[in-house]
């Protein structure tokens, strides 16, 4: 409870965060947390829940209860001492305090009790697991960041050579040893490369204002600076693909949600059949009353002191309740809670084997993007060699622009596809981190 009322307070105090400041992927996600509303909706449903485990033990108790009446009669009535009608106004007060015990019903409140345990541990696994998910909303967000900024540095990477390109050519054109359609496809391809450089500029801002939302950063779009970390490839080692899911399936809160949700609903189903055991239970009463009908021998009403006294009624009785036939009611809800169980057991088996096919998927990638990085790499040198090569048979005449345009275009091709490999690699490796229990977010 003092974590709940950690997070909580934290959720309604806003973090302050200065506009010059750089966030790390790790600072965002902290952000994210202590921010997000989607958290602060899964506190409440744990309180929600801990307030039915609470209810559920006072199922225990008894039932105690005490009531006061008074009432005026005029006209024709009914004497409460006689039975017999009178038509004079009259007063009367009644006052009882009974009590209800039930002893036995079938062990129903034991299953009652469990279930609402059952639910408030699935209820706190589900707030871990929502704030899990966020917590890659955000990596996910923050590479798209990332990527969009490093692809706008490599489109203006190809700006500056390009026109130093221009330059050599506008010169070598006063020489008159350009020709001026070649200048002019030359600034045509300037040009197309600083419209992809603005549009590289407008996604980055896109992809950071997603960042904010999932955030919910309390501060403008344009004071948000992030700081990209350069982490090293290849330096991880995760084993085989069925020990992190091993080691995933012993921790997964998703799992232990669903996995508790199929318990909740088993106690369910047994509290549901002991409706068809019998009950016993325990009851008491205490009742008396003020009637100004009641009158001694010289005819005064006897005095309230004497008639609380006087009229004063105890009961004590066992209570057994046998239950026969309720329109068939009792079955119908048996027969519902054996498919919220079915329901229940087929969810969870289902997600176990979307979550052993999710880190499959998520490892097999991991490797291929591993080779992706070594191969892109070698396809940057030999395309900054291929671009060498042309740029110094362009100058001496024995290639054309567009052959030598290409050529610098499949460099700039090869930059971007390295970049994107990257940042996936960053991505899986992050989430096997996670199946394997790194909380790398802490």
């Amino acid at each position: 409870m003092k974590k709940l009322i950690y997070i909580y307070l934290l959720l309604i105090i806003p973090l302050s965060v200065k506009a010059n400041d750089s966030l790390t992927l790790k600072e965002c996600i902290q952000y994210a947390i202590e921010n997000n509303l989607s958290i602060y909706q899964e506190v409440l449903k744990v309180n929600q829940a801990s307030l039915g485990v609470k209810q559920a033990k006072w199922q225990y108790a008894p039932s105690i209860g005490g009531s006061i009446n008074g009432t005026f009669n005029a006209g024709r009535s009914i004497d409460p001492r006689t039975n017999a009608y009178i038509d004079h106004q009259f007063f009367n007060n009644t006052s009882d305090l009974s009590l209800n015990w039930t002893l036995f019903q079938g062990f129903k409140k034991k299953y009652q009790l469990k279930f609402e345990e059952y639910q408030h541990q699935a209820s706190q696994y589900q707030m871990q697991n929502t704030k899990e998910q966020l917590v890659f909303e955000v990596v996910q967000a923050f590479y798209d960041v990332e990527y969009n900024h490093e692809l706008l540095e490599i489109t203006k990477a190809q700006i500056e050579l390009s026109e130093k390109i221009v330059d050599r050519a506008v010169s070598q054109q006063e020489l008159g040893l350009k020709a001026s359609a070649d200048v002019a496809e030359m600034r045509a391809q300037l040009e197309k490369e600083r419209l992809l450089s603005l549009q590289a500029q407008n996604k980055m801002m896109e992809a950071k204002a997603r960042l904010v939302n999932i955030m919910n950063y309390n501060a403008p779009l344009n004071t948000l600076s992030l700081q990209f970390e350069q982490p090293s490839i290849f330096t991880k080692d995760f084993g085989t693909e069925e020990s992190i899911y091993t080691t995933f399936f012993n921790h997964s809160a998703l799992l232990k949600t669903h996995f508790l949700t199929l318990q909740s609903s088993h106690q369910n189903l047994k509290s549901e059949k002991a409706s068809y055991l019998p009950e016993l239970g325990l009851y008491a009463s205490i009742n008396t009353g003020y009637f100004e009908t009641n009158i001694d021998e010289s005819g005064k009403v006897i005095p309230f002191r004497s008639q609380w006294q006087n009229n004063m009624n105890q009961t004590v009785g066992v209570r057994l309740y046998i239950p026969i036939f309720h329109q068939n009611t009792q079955r119908l809800a048996v027969q519902r809670a054996k498919i919220q169980v079915a329901e229940s057991d087929a969810l969870l088996k289902q997600q176990q084997q979307e979550l052993r096919r999710t880190v499959g998927n998520d490892y097999r990638e991991w490797k291929a993007f591993q080779k992706e990085i070594e191969q892109g790499k070698k396809v940057i040198e030999a395309n900054d060699m291929a671009y060498e090569i042309a740029l110094q048979k362009y100058e001496e005449g024995l290639i054309d622009i567009v052959t030598l345009l290409t050529v610098k275009q499949k460099l700039g091709q090869a930059e971007v596809d390295l970049l994107l490999s990257e940042l996936n690699y960053l991505l899986k490796e992050k989430l096997l981190m996670f199946y394997q229990g790194n909380q790398f977010w802490i």
